[in-house]
């Protein structure tokens, strides 16, 4: 018959609590730790329960995101190594390290809109400042990237994108605006790198 020790030392810590407790009030509860008000840590609230959730329940998912799981577990492991500053109200970006190489290459995780396709470099900063002026209301204060992307038979495309969205409902409705104008909009994630403007 096998032993699972780590089975017994878990009834074992079991019975000690539960023999604890019994000296204590049943009303005696810890408030659970309240989440920042911030917007980022808000969202890293809502994906750290999403994440645990499909982990338990839903692991083969986790299989779709692996590559940018992978990346922000790098990100946050080069963030907690780095050493503390004396001012740190600042957020030097000159003094961060770069991304990890597969962070760079990952999905993002944040949603944009596709807004063209152009073949230079030019044309997708000229399309861009074009866009915005036409569609000030919508683009405004989004930034843009830009997506390499192969298509068999008809070669390599810049895919022009705006962003970032906190969520795919935000993005779909201002591409709903866009469309009013008869003009493509799409949405998808907000990959890419940055275009200089």
């Amino acid at each position: 018959m096998k032993i699972n020790l780590s089975h017994i030392a878990l009834s074992v810590s079991a019975g000690l609590l539960a023999g604890c407790s019994s000296t204590t009030s049943p009303d005696v509860s810890f408030p659970e730790p309240v989440v920042a008000e911030t917007r980022t840590a808000q969202l890293a609230d809502a994906t750290a329960r999403e994440l645990a959730h499909l982990a338990r329940f839903e692991p083969a998912l986790l299989e779709e995101v692996g590559p940018e799981l992978r990346a922000l577990a790098m990100a946050l492991v080069v963030n907690a190594n780095m050493p503390a500053t004396e001012d740190t109200s600042r957020s030097d970006t000159a003094v961060l390290p770069p991304p990890p190489t597969d962070m760079a290459e990952a999905t993002s995780l944040r949603h944009g809109i596709h807004l063209a396709s152009y073949r230079l470099l030019e044309n997708a900063q000229s399309g861009w400042a074009e866009l915005q002026v036409r569609h000030g209301t919508v683009l405004g204060d989004m930034h843009a990237r830009l997506e390499t992307t192969h298509l068999d038979g008809r070669g390599t495309y810049l895919r022009l994108k705006a962003g970032p969205y906190d969520n795919a409902r935000d993005a779909a409705q201002a591409c709903r605006a866009i469309q009013e104008s008869d003009e493509y909009c799409m949405p998808v994630d907000f990959s890419g790198q940055p275009l200089a403007e």
